[in-house]
């Protein structure tokens, strides 16, 4: 599980119908969002330290990172993606497989917060600054780290309170026979909390 290239292939996609309707982060429009901010900082050789697991959001924000690099004519290059723990441990492995290539990233895109926070250390250890060195984005937006990491930690945030929303909405219009026939999985879009490590 630690320090490869990723190229599996998904398992299932958060596309699948369920038996009851249910609402997710768009992971696939996340990990573009996240990869098109680290380009309009002028980056092009952009590392993505992604998650091991094989669930719907390791494939979506790979596949967000892939679309993103298409948008700007950015060859992807899969020796720039690595899978690992979404864990501090990951991201610190991460740092030291790519930043040993001979051409190494500018730009790091994190699965999450907590990949970052490992990345951060591992760049510190290799006398690189963020963003000076190498930017870095995360995910998931944990105030506790991305907040107050230094420098702070740009990252995409998950869109919890809009999805409970949608969720206490939909079980209201079950109560009233609204809801429709078919189950749906809404998807709502995380949005990026630009801070200093980009």
């Amino acid at each position: 599980r630690r320090n490869r290239p990723f190229t599996g292939t998904p398992m299932h996609t958060a596309t699948t119908l369920t038996a009851m309707s249910s609402v997710v982060p768009d992971e696939l429009e996340g990990g573009y969002s996240a990869t098109k901010a680290l380009i309009q900082k002028g980056h092009r050789r952009i590392g993505f330290i992604n998650n091991s697991d094989p669930i719907p959001a390791t494939f979506g924000r790979l596949e967000g990172y892939k679309k993103a690099l298409r948008e700007a004519k950015i060859r992807f290059d899969r020796h720039l993606v690595i899978a690992d723990l979404s864990e501090p441990t990951g991201g610190y492995r991460g740092v030291g497989h790519l930043m040993k290539l001979a051409n190494p990233p500018t730009a790091l895109f994190c699965f999450n917060d907590r990949v970052a926070m490992g990345a951060y250390e591992a760049l510190r250890t290799l006398n690189l600054r963020v963003p000076d060195d190498v930017a870095v984005i995360g995910f998931d937006n944990q105030e506790i780290i991305a907040a107050h990491s230094y420098p702070p930690l740009s990252t995409m945030e998950l869109p919890h309170y809009k999805m409970g929303a949608w969720a206490v909405n939909q079980l209201i219009q079950m109560g009233d026979g609204k809801t429709r026939a078919d189950p749906v999985q809404h998807k709502i879009c995380c949005e990026l909390v630009e801070r200093a490590s980009i």
